[in-house]
């Protein structure tokens, strides 16, 4: 079952895609590379381009890194979401 799929028959507001792009938007925003975000993160290069293209889901413990090294607190993450 696809992604979008699951999105649909569980009206679920985001998923992986949605918050890959909302990441990748955020670090543009700052006008980073990937390589200053994987910096700041302490998160693989590899890892970080997968999350921000929506094929891999970043476990908490990832998301929450990533979070943190663009700086922001998870509320002020979410809050696109809401």
């Amino acid at each position: 079952m696809s992604i979008a799929k699951l999105k649909e028959d569980f009206n679920f507001k985001y998923d992986s895609t949605d918050i890959g792009k909302h990441i990748a938007n955020l670090r543009k925003a700052k006008k980073w590379s990937l390589h200053k975000l994987s910096y700041e993160s302490c998160i693989d290069i590899a890892v970080l381009t997968r999350v921000e293209r929506g094929i891999a889901s970043p476990v908490l413990d990832t998301l929450l890194k990533i979070i943190d090294g663009l700086g922001l607190t998870p509320a002020q993450f979410w809050k696109k979401f809401n």
